[in-house]
């Protein structure tokens, strides 16, 4: 087993089923269960919602794997959830408020570290057969570097900034104020943005 299987198989399967509960509770740990309910819910969400659609319904890319159900991986939001909570955790800095400065670095950090795995992430499982994507470049019979690269960096940065942003939201309603019905608008709100976000590249003629 070659570097980047190993790694595929150390993300995609045992840190997103051993992570996820690892991230949860060190989440609310620090935060409180409401708080890790939100950074840990909507990645996972998400991550079943968005390549949902654009697996099954827009036919726009596929997973190779024995854990999907035909080109869809069963545990994608896990994948995510603990993937972007990690990241998060890195790079999560809370700040006074007011201090805008400091959130905007924060976003910005969080931002570079989903952008940069996700498009390093998305480049290995297409080399190694995991992940196809049917953009013009792969009907072109392009390399994976430049079929990866006609989305994943927009895409996996405005993913970044909008989760962390939610985080940053959410953290100033339900932990500073202590309003935890906030949960039930932040999450339809982070759903939207994320999935908003994730068409982004689709603008793009030549995608």
């Amino acid at each position: 087993m070659n570097p980047e299987k190993i790694y595929l198989f150390l993300y995609t399967k045992v840190f997103a089923l051993v992570g996820f509960p690892i991230m949860a509770w060190l989440w609310y740990q620090k935060y409180g269960a409401a708080f890790a309910a939100l950074v840990m819910g909507l990645p996972l969400l998400f991550g079943y919602i968005a390549p949902g659609i654009g697996t099954n319904i827009l036919k726009m890319w596929g997973f190779r794997d024995s854990w999907v159900v035909g080109k869809y991986f069963i545990h994608h939001g896990f994948i995510y959830a603990s993937g972007f909570s990690l990241a998060l955790y890195l790079g999560f800095i809370p700040t006074q408020k007011g201090s805008v400065w400091a959130i905007v670095a924060n976003i910005a950090c969080v931002t570079g570290i989903i952008g940069f795995a996700g498009w390093w992430h998305d480049l290995i499982a297409i080399r190694q057969g995991m992940m196809e994507v049917y953009n013009k470049a792969w009907k072109r019979g392009a390399e994976p570097e430049v079929i990866v690269t006609q989305y994943a960096p927009l895409c996996f940065a405005l993913i970044g900034m909008v989760y962390t942003g939610m985080a940053f939201l959410g953290y100033e309603t339900i932990v500073r104020q202590g309003n935890l019905n906030a949960l039930w608008w932040l999450f339809p709100l982070g759903l939207a943005l994320l999935t908003l976000v994730t068409a982004a590249p689709l603008l793009n003629k030549d995608y």
